[in-house]
């Protein structure tokens, strides 16, 4: 792996990094941050706040590295800093404690779902409203992008496996189980259409991503083994996810665990299966005839483009459902959610948005966007905008398929 002395200060990163963009400090660029960490290594006397906080103000978006003709990991660096050299640098311990108990098992991810869908009551909004001069911007915006939640509960335990003979584990996640589970739902029904059989073991635990990019690898690990346990378990080829973030998360398994360690082969045969969804449905759903009268922008996720590579596929399944897809202007720049760093840093989550927001074409109808921090923090910006919507490509391609008889209505209740 390349490191920060190959850099050849070429310049390509500056366009691609969202900081930069927003800032145009070098200090705020790829090539500016490893000069940092280069500094931060071998002058002790450059561990100020100043240095500490343009090194946290990294996105860890991966668009960097996907430019980079040196192939530098600056964000994989910036990740190992924040979790060896700069604790200062790591997201308050009662925020990542608080993750933890939601997000880290399924009692805790029930309760984060009736947190949420209290928030949309009358009680919950009006108890928002006295308490935001307390609140952190970030979390307030959080709350206006929730998708409409309803009375059923987290997604694995509404979705039945198909038993013996599945090919495919089906990785809820935490956030997408919780707030996004109609969309698991879609995504199954579509998986079943494909042709395809599930396993969705109730046990499976969070990806780890946000603990890993906060600083917090021990956390990752841990789930990273009973995920990995439960796929070994399954006797399935593929482990399939919805969400971008996670994802990634799941296809760098292998690096939680150092080379000597008894989990690092189990961990590269599971990260090996890794398929996002889009990936699995792209040429295998039947194409469908119809033209689907309201436009399709398509926002790619950090986690898809530049960590996995994954673009023309969501266009495909889009296609092959009945959209047209209008291309919109810097669709591969951040949003700004960056899993939780519309919480850490709200300014510079919000000027990213805002620019984001302004590049969506005045002719679309949908923004189709594969992961849930896009997804809600996106539609928080547009919430006053009821003519556009952000929608996950799962639910667009299943809404197609529905109308057309091949997936059936699913009943909400509220």
């Amino acid at each position: 792996m390349a490191n920060w002395e190959d850099c050849v200060h070429c310049g390509l990163c500056l366009s691609a990094c969202p900081t930069y963009q927003v800032t145009g400090l070098e200090m705020e660029s790829p090539r500016g941050r490893l000069v940092l960490l280069n500094q931060w290594r071998e002058q002790p006397e450059a561990h100020d706040v100043e240095t500490r906080g343009w090194l946290d103000d990294c996105l860890d978006c991966r668009a960097c590295e996907s430019v980079c003709p040196s192939n530098i990991p600056t964000g994989h660096l910036v990740e190992a800093w924040r979790s060896q050299e700069a604790p200062e640098a790591r997201p308050p311990r009662s925020l990542i404690q608080v993750l933890e108990l939601l997000l880290g098992s399924p009692r805790g991810l029930a309760w984060f779902r009736r947190m949420a869908r209290w928030s949309q009551t009358r009680w919950g909004d009006w108890m928002v409203r006295q308490t935001a001069r307390w609140l952190p911007p970030g979390a307030r915006s959080v709350k206006a992008g929730l998708p409409a939640l309803h009375s059923r509960g987290l997604s694995r335990r509404r979705l039945d496996s198909d038993g013996t003979g599945s090919d495919i584990f089906f990785f809820v996640g935490c956030v997408m189980d919780a707030l996004y589970s109609e969309t698991n739902e879609h995504a199954a029904d579509l998986l079943r259409l494909a042709g395809h059989r599930l396993t969705i073991p109730q046990g499976q635990r969070c990806c780890g991503a946000v603990h890993r990019h906060s600083g917090s690898p021990e956390t990752a690990r841990h789930w990273a083994e009973a995920n990995i346990a439960l796929f070994e378990q399954s006797g399935a080829e593929v482990v399939a996810v919805d969400a971008a973030g996670c994802g990634a998360a799941l296809k760098e398994y292998a690096s939680l665990f150092p080379p000597d360690s008894p989990w690092q082969e189990r961990a590269q045969h599971f990260q090996n299966a890794v398929q996002d969804v889009v990936q699995l449905l792209a040429d295998s759903l039947p194409p469908l005839s119809r033209q689907d009268a309201n436009p399709v922008t398509v926002h790619d996720p950090c986690h898809h483009v530049h960590a996995q590579g994954i673009a023309k596929e969501t266009r495909s399944l889009l296609g092959r459902a009945g959209y047209a897809v209008t291309e919109m202007r810097e669709s591969t720049l951040c949003c700004g959610s960056a899993g939780i760093y519309n919480l850490t840093h709200p300014d510079k989550s919000q000027a990213l948005l805002t620019r984001k927001l302004a590049q969506i074409p005045d002719d679309a109808t949908y923004v189709a966007a594969a992961n849930p921090g896009c997804l809600m923090h996106m539609q928080s910006g547009l919430s006053a905008q009821s003519h556009k919507q952000v929608v996950h490509p799962v639910d667009l391609a299943w809404q197609a398929y529905r109308d057309a008889g091949l997936c059936a209505t699913r009943s909400v209740t509220s």
